[in-house]
């Protein structure tokens, strides 16, 4: 699938020295903390009263926040199997001063919807996490499942994924801020299309 060109969504950021994160990272997620900066240095934390580590860039690609799983063409409400989106981004990231490189750790939450042509309570939606080089072109990329279950009776479930210890390198004058790491929904190129020929109506 090829990427849209986006702006960022909601995210919070925080960098520390060899810092461990899965905890600090769920709290962020549940405190809904948020502010964007797409392509900047996001908080930094100075180690020894000197350099200064920020963050790699984190946010959520353009047309990619949103899914919508249809049966056939889907040119009906009731064709709607369930749809998706990505709520708030946050992340942390810790330096190795040793090896020269960064692990980054993100969280997103989100929420599902079920449709009138849903055959299955249990779904799985896929997310991506990439990474690009600022001024460069696409580094790498990981598809991640979100698997959700709703309960009977229940039309909507939330969900939150974490991806911990995404390793970057660094060095010279390099640092976090050549890197910008970007999530959304693994979209096939008709669910794609779809996102752009059909206005979304966010869940609620």
């Amino acid at each position: 699938m090829p990427f849209p060109t986006a702006p960022c969504r909601p995210l919070a950021t925080v960098s520390r020295i060899r810092g461990s994160a899965a905890p600090a990272l769920l709290a962020l997620v549940a405190l809904g903390l948020s502010g964007c900066s797409w392509f900047g240095m996001g908080d930094t934390t100075r180690a020894g009263g000197t350099a200064q580590y920020p963050c790699p860039s984190v946010g959520v690609l353009n047309e990619t926040d949103h899914v919508t799983l249809v049966r056939g063409a889907g040119t009906d409400l009731t064709d709607v199997i369930a749809k998706a989106e990505i709520g708030r981004v946050v992340s942390q990231c810790s330096y190795n001063v040793d090896e020269s490189t960064i692990s980054v750790d993100i969280a997103f939450d989100g929420v599902a919807e079920i449709g009138p042509a849903a055959t299955s309570r249990e779904m799985t939606f896929n997310t991506f996490v990439a990474v690009t080089r600022r001024f460069s072109t696409f580094d790498k990329k990981q598809v991640y499942e979100v698997p959700v279950t709703f309960v009977p009776g229940q039309r909507q479930v939330r969900f939150v994924k974490t991806v911990e210890g995404t390793v970057l390198p660094y060095g010279g004058d390099a640092d976090g801020r050549i890197y910008q790491i970007l999530i959304g929904f693994q979209l096939t190129g008709e669910q794609l299309a779809f996102n752009r020929r059909v206005p979304y109506a966010p869940i609620r």
